[in-house]
This record gives structure tokens, sequence and C-alpha cells, in this order.
């Protein structure tokens, strides 16, 4: 019952970040987090996973609101620089927290990434400052872990 109650919990987040940039790379990087637990040698257990989509959608709310600059952040300031793509960095922020916690998954979740940016239809240079700010957040958010 726990662990539908977190899951529920999952998808209501994950609604939230579908109002703010685009459903398609939070969704995508959502499943890319469950299937990274699922696979992990041995899979990451119900309670761990947890704290793995904390720290993962943390860092993916930071890294869109750091760009729209509209909620109270969860643990990075929003500066982002001006014209930086939110959908790039939703998915570099992702990708960056997951390789932090599966980086023996670096291969694969690499090339998730590189099709996850390829689909995105922002300008280069704003892809390349939201990947900037999305690596940024993620190296800041969830220290104490």
């Amino acid at each position: 019952m726990k662990i539908a109650k977190v899951l529920l919990f999952l998808a209501a987040l994950s609604a939230l970040f579908m109002t703010t940039a685009s459903a398609d790379e939070i969704s995508d990087w959502n499943r890319n987090m469950f299937e990274a637990a699922r696979v992990n040698v041995p899979p990451t257990s119900p309670l761990a996973i947890t704290r793995s989509a904390a720290l993962v959608q943390s860092a993916v709310f930071d890294a869109v609101n750091g760009i729209e600059r509209r909620f109270t952040p969860v643990h990075v300031d929003p500066a982002a620089p001006d014209g930086a793509s939110k959908r790039a960095a939703a998915v570099q922020a992702a990708y960056a927290m997951l390789i932090r916690l599966y980086p023996t998954q670096l291969a694969a979740l690499s090339a998730k990434r590189a099709d996850s940016l390829a689909a995105i239809g922002d300008s280069q240079p704003s892809i390349d400052l939201g990947i900037a700010w999305g690596q940024s957040v993620a190296e800041r958010s969830g220290r104490g872990d």
C-alpha cells in the first residue's frame, strides 16, 4: 500500500512538471529513472527508489524553475542564464543526477540523453545554456547524500 502511495505521489509530481516544460522530457526521464532502478544490480529497493526519485525530480524542478522563476526552489536558487532551454535543462538535470546515482549505467543513460537533446527544437545556443544550467543544478542538488 505504501508503494502505491509513493507511485501516486511521483505521478502527481510529474504532472506538476508537465505544465512548465515539455511533458515528453519529464515523462521520458521519469521512465528512465525507474528503468535505471529496475535494471541496477541489485535492483533498487522500493524504499530506496523514493530517495532516488526525490533527488532526480527536485533537480529537474529546480532546473526548470530556475528558468521560469515562478516557485520557491527546493535546493537551488533560480539563476539560469537568459535564453536557456527549459527542456534541455530538465534533461540534463535528470541525466546528471541519474549517472551520480547509477554510475554503472553511464553508457545507456548517455545514449538516452543524446536522443532527448536531439529531439528538442530549440536553438543550439539555447540548448547549450539549458544543458549548462541543468548540470549546475544537479551538481548543487542533494549534496547531503
